[in-house]
């Protein structure tokens, strides 16, 4: 009989608990556990399912009896995969279930940063209008349209596709950036520093590995034009977020909106908490993902991909 231990039942909204599989199996669900609760609450468990606990060889030495770790996301970035393998273990993530629930989040937030609305709204709310020469005068400028503006997209994968194609839909023009560093740039392709120079906006859509640490940051925030938008839906270290944060303030830097951060949930430090109010800024706490057929898909996969494992079979398994 496996022993399934859950270790963050709470990354999951309690209306869509995760579903049990269909063989012999024990339960125990944990909210949340801390790294140094892992090994107790996991020394008997041959399965465990997690979405944010960090699993490295430290801990995987401690527990015998573990043959599969299941993560509730598409990132696995918090498990030392090559150490699963060392050991036998299997790992499966999630695919392909928040593709556009996280597209469409991005183009709100460019659409909303593209009409300045952060600032719009904000000084909205302070009476500004009340007291306005005009109809239409708020701080901030005059608004840009997305139709003829050029789109850099920084991850070409199932949801960087699905934001070209519903930016395409608006008019934007759409550069697929090829890797940083690339030696040669494949067909269909743009060298990684002409995309950045070439963009209107920018959206970074790719894992989050030793490569894609701070893909963006000082240098490359010296090649954008000061009127560039930036957005990052995929994981915090993508991006430097002191630099972007600075450059956000000087004005390098028209418009910010991240659904992510390094360390989350968001730390008082972060120099997204300590940013100025009045700026042209989108922060939301990691929800893009967090849609009712996003999540439904979520919970399938999970459950499909257990009932694989048991039966020996490979289903969204992820390789070292």
């Amino acid at each position: 009989m496996e022993q399934i231990v859950v270790l963050d039942s709470a990354t999951l909204p309690p209306d869509f608990a995760l579903l049990r599989p269909d063989f012999a199996h024990t339960w125990t669900s944990y909210q949340a556990t801390s790294y140094e609760e892992i090994v107790p609450r996991a020394q008997q468990a041959s399965m465990i399912l997690t979405s944010k606990c960090h699993i490295d060889e430290a801990v995987l030495a401690q527990l015998p009896q573990l043959r599969y770790i299941g993560c509730l996301a598409t990132g696995f970035n918090n498990i030392d995969i090559a150490a699963a393998k060392a050991r036998g273990i299997a790992v499966t993530n999630a695919q392909g279930y928040s593709t556009e629930a996280v597209a469409e989040h991005s183009l709100m937030m460019l659409l909303a940063l593209a009409r300045r609305l952060p600032v719009t709204l904000l000084a909205m709310a302070q009476g500004a209008w009340c007291r306005s020469p005009t109809f239409w005068q708020l701080p901030g400028g005059v608004l840009a349209d997305l139709k003829g503006r050029t789109l850099t997209v920084i991850g070409s994968g199932a949801i960087g596709s699905r934001i070209s194609t519903l930016a395409a839909a608006f008019g934007m023009q759409i550069v697929k950036a090829e890797h940083k560093g690339a030696a040669k740039v494949r067909p269909g392709y743009t060298a990684f520093n002409d995309a950045l120079e070439q963009a209107d906006a920018i959206v970074v859509s790719c894992p989050l590995t030793a490569a894609t640490v701070d893909l963006i940051a000082a240098p490359e925030l010296a090649k954008l034009k000061a009127s560039c938008i930036l957005i990052n839906n995929s994981r915090g270290g993508l991006v430097n977020e002191a630099d972007v944060a600075t450059a956000l303030v000087q004005g390098r830097l028209a418009g910010l909106g991240c659904d992510v951060a390094s360390t989350e949930p968001l730390p008082p430090q972060h120099p997204f908490a300590n940013l100025p109010s009045g700026l042209n800024f989108i922060l939301t706490p990691h929800q893009a993902w967090l849609s009712h057929d996003a999540l439904c898909e979520l919970r399938l996969q999970v459950k499909a991909n257990m009932e694989a494992f048991v039966r020996g079979e490979r289903l969204r398994r992820v390789e070292s």
